[in-house]
């Protein structure tokens, strides 16, 4: 009973505002904010009378034609789209779900998932900074910390040490064509690794392939130990 009341389930209502708000954090991403584009996305996702809940609840404000977050709202939409997308990367690189289950499971996790939560999984995953589509994970109090409580099962390859074994995790691809090169030559998630040397370059077998490595390229690569 006790806690039930300190960690309650979230109601449908709740769960419809965070759903909206994670849309309208998205679309700011994208540099969106009409209201004549965000209205019919809120209706379509979520239901038509969000749009009203959300300003009751000094959620958004509307100026001139455009859907602004207020202070609250931001902070609410910040939240909730690190949770999702932590989950993402907690169903992807310890679950190992297939793509298609990510994002379902992930929508469904996100309102269950307390900050605390959040903050642990962060932590145990090594502070990610982006989602498994490559979106951007908001960062949190234990990213600013450098939080060291908990040892992360997914580190970045530059700082394993030589002998170091596992898999492949992911790959931080975005403005980086390097590594598209890399996937090409077998360097994918889910691909074994043992890690001969970090000086003075990264050598690195993973499957059949033996690849020199940069260390800002070695920066990029995920690793499961």
């Amino acid at each position: 009973m006790t806690t039930e009341k300190k960690y309650p389930l979230p109601t449908s209502e709740q769960e419809n505002i965070e759903e909206a708000l994670g849309v309208l954090w998205h679309q700011s991403e994208l540099m969106e904010n009409r209201l004549e584009v965000i209205l019919p996305l809120l209706e379509e996702t979520v239901n038509k009378e969000i749009y009203k809940t959300l300003i009751s609840k000094e959620l958004l404000k509307e100026e001139n034609n455009k859907i602004l977050l207020t202070e609250k709202g931001e902070n609410l939409a910040k939240d909730i789209t690190r949770r999702h997308r932590l989950a993402e990367r907690l169903l992807s690189d310890v679950l190992a779900l297939s793509s298609q289950a990510i994002d379902p499971n992930a929508c469904k996790l996100e309102h269950i998932i307390s900050t605390e939560v959040a903050e642990s999984i962060c932590t145990l995953l090594g502070h990610p900074t982006q989602c498994p589509h490559g979106s951007l994970i908001p960062k949190g109090d234990c990213c600013e910390k450098a939080t060291e409580t908990i040892e992360p099962i997914i580190t970045s390859l530059d700082k394993c040490t030589p002998g170091s074994k596992g898999k492949i995790a992911y790959l931080i691809l975005q403005n980086h064509p390097d590594l598209h090169k890399l996937l090409s030559l077998g360097l994918i998630p889910g691909t074994p690794f043992n890690l001969h040397q970090t000086f003075p370059t990264y050598v690195i077998e993973a499957g059949e392939t033996t690849l020199a490595l940069e260390k800002e390229i070695a920066e990029k690569i995920f690793v499961r130990q």
